[in-house]
């Protein structure tokens, strides 16, 4: 069963910064007195089939990454909505006894399993890595409500420029709607749409988009910055080209202590 993705660049970029992170992150708890989760919202099958110059090549995905994490976290959690991916999951933790495997949807078995866990006495990191816009912003809300996992967010940020058409008229309601659980909010739409100064022939205006690809980035920033502690300047893939995607990292643990180091990491990696 192959897994394919995008580029050998941005998809290795990606996964190169979730590799350093959990690396730091283990070896920087593992004298505490915290359970340790892994938390992955897509997956997978574990292996990542790319693009290359020459053709194609089989690289490690998010879920045997984190389970090769040396120190190994207590609890890695695999999430994937796909039965068949779930099937090839299991067969990838099968010489693991700290894995769990969940099928369903990501926003739905996040918000369960993150109620199963005591908070006071874990911390987590959680990989978000989604197919389109299927992440909905209450899930961010409950994941920065728990004051204890360390977020990374691949941002679709292509999907939401193709979302919002150049017209506001061309917009269907279910487009609106996906929107509005992508981002928490309709108020997105006074921020990227705005009457155009041109009138038909009949004297009316046109309500356009006025945003473009990086008002729309800073707008995802934004909200994320006022739903978490901190969040890092993300980094934009492909780096060349147009922009596809926005790879987050965002803090939900108050602390001065946990925010500093956190950042200072995250920051380099995703300086890369």
């Amino acid at each position: 069963m192959e897994h394919k993705f995008g580029s050998d660049n941005w998809t290795s970029l990606k996964l190169d910064a979730l590799r350093k992170y959990l690396n730091f992150y283990s070896i920087a708890l593992k004298n505490q007195k915290f359970r340790l989760h892994y938390i992955d919202g897509f997956a997978g099958i574990g292996r990542v089939t790319i693009k290359t110059g020459d053709g194609e090549r089989i690289i490690d995905g998010s879920a045997k990454i984190a389970l090769e994490t040396n120190p190994p976290f207590d609890s890695v959690h695999l999430i994937d909505a796909s039965r068949a991916h779930a099937a090839a999951l299991r067969s990838l933790c099968a010489k693991y006894d700290n894995c769990e495997i969940r099928t369903g949807d990501a926003n739905t078995e996040i918000a369960s399993l993150i109620k199963t866990i005591r908070w006071n006495h874990s911390r987590a990191v959680l990989f978000l890595d989604p197919y389109g816009m299927e992440v909905e912003w209450k899930t961010l809300e409950a994941i920065a409500g728990t004051k204890a996992i360390d977020l990374w967010y691949l941002f679709p940020l292509a999907g939401l420029y193709r979302n919002t058409p150049r017209s506001l008229d061309a917009m269907d309601i279910s487009k609106r709607a996906a929107l509005t659980r992508c981002l928490g909010t309709d108020e997105w739409e006074s921020r990227f749409y705005s009457e155009s100064p041109q009138q038909d022939l009949f004297g009316d205006s046109e309500v356009m988009r006025c945003a473009e690809w990086s008002d729309l980035l800073e707008y995802v920033r934004d909200r994320l910055d006022k739903t978490f502690p901190m969040v890092s300047r993300p980094l934009i893939l492909p780096q060349q080209g147009a922009p596809l995607f926005a790879l987050f990292f965002a803090v939900s643990n108050p602390s001065p202590k946990a925010i500093g180091l956190s950042k200072k990491v995250a920051d380099h990696i995703l300086k890369t």
